[in-house]
C-alpha cells in the first residue's frame, strides 16, 4: 500500500489541536483484559501484559495494548520501520485515514488520538539466544550513543597526554 499521498484524518469533532498525534495499529487486548505474546519456546508458553492500578486489574476499556503500525501528525502520515508495542491510556476508535480505513462495524485497524505530552509506555520485545541479545547487541555500532564512554585527552605541562 502506497501511503505517500494518503491524507491524515480530519481533527476529531472538527477541533484542530496542534499537539495531537494519531497512533494507528491493532488493539491486542480487545477481547481480554490482557494482551498475550508467544515467547517462542515451542511449548505453548506465553507472556501476558496487563495494566494494574492500586493493585486492581484494569478493564480493557480503560487502556489499550497497541501493536503500532504508524502515526499521523500535523496532516502527514508516517510508518514505523518495524512494529512497536505501546500501552495507551485511551480506548480505541475505528481507524480513519492514512490507508488504515476499514469497515466501522468490523474494523481491522484502530486509532488512538493522544496529545504529544501524554505518557506512553513502549514495550520492546526481543527473542533470541543470549549471545545475540546480550553480546552482539553491545558491539560497537549497535549500542545506543549514550552508552559509549566519553573520554577527554588533555596535554600535561610536561607534554605527556593523560586520559581523564
Amino acid at each position: 500500500m502506497d501511503d505517500e499521498y494518503v491524507p491524515a484524518p480530519p481533527p476529531s469533532r472538527g477541533i484542530y489541536s496542534a499537539e495531537l498525534i494519531t497512533l494507528y495499529g491493532v488493539k491486542l487486548n480487545k477481547k481480554e483484559n490482557h494482551a498475550e505474546f508467544e515467547v517462542g519456546q515451542n511449548d505453548g508458553s506465553g507472556l501476558r501484559v496487563q495494566l494494574y492500578r492500586n493493585k486492581t486489574e484494569c478493564d480493557n476499556s480503560q487502556y489499550s495494548v497497541v501493536l503500532g503500525y504508524g502515526y499521523a501528525f500535523d496532516g502527514h502520515c508516517y510508518r514505523f520501520d518495524s512494529l512497536r508495542v505501546f500501552i495507551v491510556n485511551e480506548d480505541a476508535e475505528p481507524a480513519v485515514g492514512c490507508g488504515f480505513d476499514s469497515d466501522p462495524a468490523k474494523p481491522a485497524y484502530h486509532m488512538w488520538r493522544v496529545r504529544s505530552s501524554a505518557d506512553l509506555l513502549e514495550i520492546t520485545l526481543g527473542l533470541g539466544d543470549a549471545k545475540m541479545l546480550l553480546l552482539d547487541a553491545n558491539l560497537p555500532g549497535k549500542r545506543a550513543p549514550t552508552s559509549y564512554a566519553i573520554h577527554m585527552s588533555m596535554a600535561h605541562r610536561g607534554g605527556r597526554l593523560t586520559r581523564e
